[in-house]
């Protein structure tokens, strides 16, 4: 059972966090073709907003001694469906739908795990635990958006990189760091927010 571990690795380096957040008033988010009167206040948010919606796909890519694409659906409350070269996979709930060879097997899925797929920073983050620099408009996930350098005393020792677009949502994160050495960097694009189409059925 590798590709669970894989992804998990893979989504764990760069969302640490779990999802129990209060929703945040639109009005408090500034539009991504602005600069942001409070970076931190953006940032966390916008991580906010992330951890309330009802569904998302995601494309995760780690580039350096190891390379990995992988797709991500998620539907509230509890479901995932993992695109690898592999094929598709389906977590519902605490269960982990292996299909391998024709046939589906259910493997429990370690507690907690999951979390972290659904908020990109730690959820009990505190303003003054965060620094924000704002490095301007770019674009991202094909739209326009805002782009922040993150730092926490979790992230890692370059911080992150944190894409806003103008709705106030995280449309792309990314990390960079070393293992073993050897540069890596991981990319997480985010679409398809609150899109009632998407559906995860049991396999």
């Amino acid at each position: 059972m590798r590709l669970l571990p894989a992804l998990a690795l893979s989504a764990a380096a760069l969302l640490s966090g779990g999802c129990e957040r209060t929703e945040t008033p639109a009005a408090t988010v500034p539009a991504a073709t602005a600069p942001a009167a409070d970076p931190v206040g953006t940032v966390l948010a916008a991580s906010q907003r992330f951890g309330q919606l009802r569904s998302f796909h995601a494309v995760m890519k780690m580039q350096g001694p190891r390379a990995l694409e992988a797709q991500m659906d998620y539907v509230a409350p509890d479901r995932y469906r993992l695109i690898t070269d592999d094929g598709p996979q389906t977590i519902i709930g605490g269960t982990f739908f292996l299909q391998r060879a024709g046939e589906v097997r259910q493997v429990p899925v370690p507690e907690g795990m999951l979390a972290q797929w659904r908020n990109p920073l730690p959820a009990d983050l505190e303003p003054a635990q965060l620094q924000v620099r704002d490095l301007g408009e770019e674009r991202a996930g094909g739209q326009r958006a805002h782009k922040y350098e993150v730092r926490h005393a979790t992230a890692a020792p370059d911080g992150l990189l944190y894409w806003v677009n103008a709705q106030g949502l995280p449309v792309q994160i990314e990390r960079k760091g070393e293992t073993n050495g050897q540069p890596f960097r991981i990319t997480v694009t985010y679409s398809r927010f609150d899109d009632a189409s998407l559906r995860i059925d049991v396999p």
